[in-house]
């Protein structure tokens, strides 16, 4: 998702195709280029298995007749499973990657640094701690159960993470929280540094730091209460 940041309107997403052998998710990117992929969470899996190699070399002969820019992928849960070497004959538009099954999605972030990395890639604070890869990831598999899963743009599933998130995840897409002047000013006072990235201000005075979501709420009560030294306006931003 990261590569594509600047793109989310223009990558699709598709499961369950119709019309191919390759057909448990399809994705569709910017440069019209596809990507068919199997997702097989079988122990003893096979690239003879219920005609997996056959349906490959017919998604690619398919592919080929319609000119598009495409590749297969084989996506395995077992790591020692033998379709990690894909067959010399479907080889030329085939990949297969390994991808744990988990009983939870906190387990698949814990399990498996690739995924929580690119979890990681997409949060706007550079060392978000688990709770809050946890958040994001459960939001973005939140949202794309809920919607037909048929050409789902990236966008529309970081719209619903948006609008069900709000407070909880902060995500590179979204806008950057305005501060007020009056309490950029309050702030400035006290000799506080701060940044607002997405939902997020992150502050810093000293050698201490930290977060709050900004919100209105927290405007209004900083302004409110206007506060006499540095330890209490740290106790509104707590």
């Amino acid at each position: 998702m990261n590569q594509y940041i600047t793109q989310l309107s223009n990558v699709h997403l598709t499961t369950q195709l119709h019309d191919a052998f390759v057909d448990d998710l399809f994705i569709e990117e910017p440069n019209a280029h596809k990507t068919y992929h199997q997702l097989k969470d079988v122990k003893d899996l096979t690239w003879e298995t219920s005609k997996l190699k056959y349906d490959f070399k017919r998604q690619t002969e398919i592919s080929s007749e319609r000119n598009e820019k495409f590749k297969l992928k084989l996506i395995y849960s077992n790591p020692n499973s033998s379709v990690s070497t894909v067959p010399s004959e479907i080889s030329s538009y085939t990949t297969s990657e390994y991808f744990p099954s988990c009983s939870s999605i906190n387990q698949l972030i814990l399990s498996h640094p690739i995924f929580k990395e690119a979890i990681q890639q997409i949060t706007v604070s550079q060392h978000a701690e688990n709770d809050e890869l946890f958040g994001i990831a459960a939001a973005i598999l939140g949202a794309w159960n809920s919607v037909e899963q048929e050409s789902v743009s990236l966008q529309q599933i970081l719209d619903i993470v948006h609008s069900i998130g709000k407070g909880y995840v902060n995500i590179k897409t979204y806008p950057n929280v305005e501060i007020s002047e009056k309490c950029k000013i309050l702030l400035n006072q006290f000799g506080i540094s701060f940044l607002e990235k997405g939902t997020t201000v992150y502050w810093s005075y000293h050698n201490m730091n930290g977060e709050v979501v900004w919100t209105s709420e927290i405007e209004q009560n900083l302004q409110k209460a206007n506060p006499a030294n540095i330890w209490d306006l740290m106790e509104l931003l707590s």
